[in-house]
């Protein structure tokens, strides 16, 4: 870990802390500290400035998980208790929206996978509306996908754009109503979007290895909780431009990690190796270890650091939070000229009818201010 003071720059030549990974895999700017929570909330003054704290990590919701590990003091959790009552991090209202979706799914013959907040929140969670989430993340079979739109407009939903645009992703998301009370699903073909990552999980593979979610319905089905892990881990380090993390992404990853037995851990490992994902893993588990707790041994993430070192995805590690270099290592890995100068023209120059509706703009000089706009946050 960091010692105080110091800075990444500081830990730039190297050196290894106590559980084998290299210190500057640690010092990526991707929490606030990796200090244990109860640590943090010590320099925190005021229980109401503590609540938001957690809030703001996702944290309130599984607050009798924290509380039986010691790490909220008594008196926060009863606080924590109240505020979830009347403002649950997962309502009834969406875990039977949840249902209705995956079940449609399921009545369509459509292969799908539930994924992150909702496969977490009903697998590795004591009670599903523990875990926020703001949307339901699925994976379609990439050749139904269009099936999988089919689907979800019988259900009332519609895509947030009428014309794709901008950097290309794997997904799409889906709308239902308007206001607060808006509903979201994320329709997914591939996992993840960025391109060193993106292929890294068929979903064939997935889907022979997933599991059965009785409590969303006969038949629906999610990812395996190796590959649930190894998402999560992905989905830490798979952001371009320095978008917050919460602490609520490494409990998913300390739930997961207890739910393995060691042939699962074994098995975890190799995959890790196999997939070229060991360092992002380590580096991953021990911030989880350092804050959480999370019971993974040293000598298994010394061996993941090892086999990561020169591992083409640890470069993410190093890449965290400097946007400009981690948007040319994200064109730098497509494959091909072709594949480069699409992702750099999409990215920047998307097409008129998504910019107008996207920005809000209708007039050719907005146009032009929408797209100078686009340029500057991208770089």
């Amino acid at each position: 870990m960091l010692a105080p003071g110091s800075s990444r720059r500081d830990c730039a030549g190297g050196g290894r802390d106590v559980v084998g990974v290299p210190v500057h895999w640690l010092a990526g700017g991707i929490v606030d500290s990796h200090d244990s929570i109860k640590d943090q909330l010590s320099r925190i003054g005021g229980a109401a400035e503590q609540l938001r704290w957690l809030a703001s990590h996702r944290m309130v919701g599984p607050i009798d998980i924290l509380e039986a590990r010691g790490l909220v003091p008594k008196d926060l959790a009863i606080i924590a208790r109240k505020w979830i009552q009347t403002q649950p991090p997962a309502s009834d209202k969406q875990i039977r929206e949840e249902r209705r979706v995956l079940r449609a799914f399921v009545s369509a013959s459509v292969r799908t996978l539930a994924l992150k907040g909702c496969l977490l929140a009903h697998s590795v969670y004591p009670k599903p509306a523990q875990r926020w989430r703001a949307d339901l993340d699925i994976l379609v079979d990439p050749c139904a996908i269009n099936a999988g739109r089919d689907v979800l407009k019988s259900l009332g939903y519609h895509p947030m754009w009428d014309v794709a645009g901008g950097t290309p992703i794997p997904q799409e998301s889906w709308l239902l109503g308007e206001g607060p009370n808006r509903k979201v699903v994320d329709l997914h073909w591939k996992v993840r979007s960025h391109p060193i990552l993106r292929d890294r999980l068929s979903f064939e593979e997935q889907w022979r290895e997933s599991i059965e979610l009785p409590l969303l319905g006969d038949g629906v089905r999610g990812q395996c909780q190796a590959h649930a892990l190894l998402n999560a881990v992905m989905h830490w380090f798979d952001r371009l431009y320095g978008e917050p993390r919460p602490i609520g992404w490494l409990l998913d990853m300390d739930l997961l990690w207890r739910a393995l037995s060691e042939s699962d851990q074994a098995r975890l490992q190799k995959l890790a190796v196999d997939r070229e994902l060991s360092g992002l893993t380590a580096s991953a588990l021990a911030l989880a270890k350092g804050v959480l707790g999370t019971p993974v041994q040293g000598a298994y993430l010394a061996e993941l650091s090892e086999h990561g070192r020169l591992e083409k995805p640890s470069s993410l590690i190093e890449l965290d939070g400097r946007r400009w270099r981690s948007v040319w290592f994200a064109l730098s890995v497509e494959p091909g000229l072709r594949a480069k100068v699409s992702r750099l023209r999409a990215s920047l120059f998307p097409p008129k009818a998504h910019m107008k509706q996207r920005y809000g703009t209708r007039s050719g000089f907005g146009l032009s201010l929408a797209y100078l706009k686009r340029v500057w946050a991208r770089f």
